[in-house]
């Protein structure tokens, strides 16, 4: 599960989350759950999501780890 938190002070973190239990699994950043304009069924509004090595985004989808992530505890 992907959580999103914003601080008062404007500070976003992204961490990937037990879906089980909810405990901290990693870190995310923006590059890893972005998805295509086309995936969003919102076209094409002239965006290109690129990663941190300049290449075009084009997941249509999330990972399945991202859509269910389990900790080392509850996966056993």
């Amino acid at each position: 599960m992907i959580k999103l938190e914003i601080k008062g002070n404007k500070q976003q973190t992204i961490t990937k989350v037990c879906n089980t239990c909810g405990s901290h699994i990693e870190n995310l950043s923006l590059e890893n759950i972005v998805l295509t304009g086309k995936a969003r069924k919102r076209g094409d509004n002239g965006l290109r999501p690129i990663d941190s090595d300049g290449n075009e985004i084009t997941r249509e989808e999330l990972p399945n780890d991202l859509e269910v992530s389990r900790c080392e505890n509850c996966n056993d």
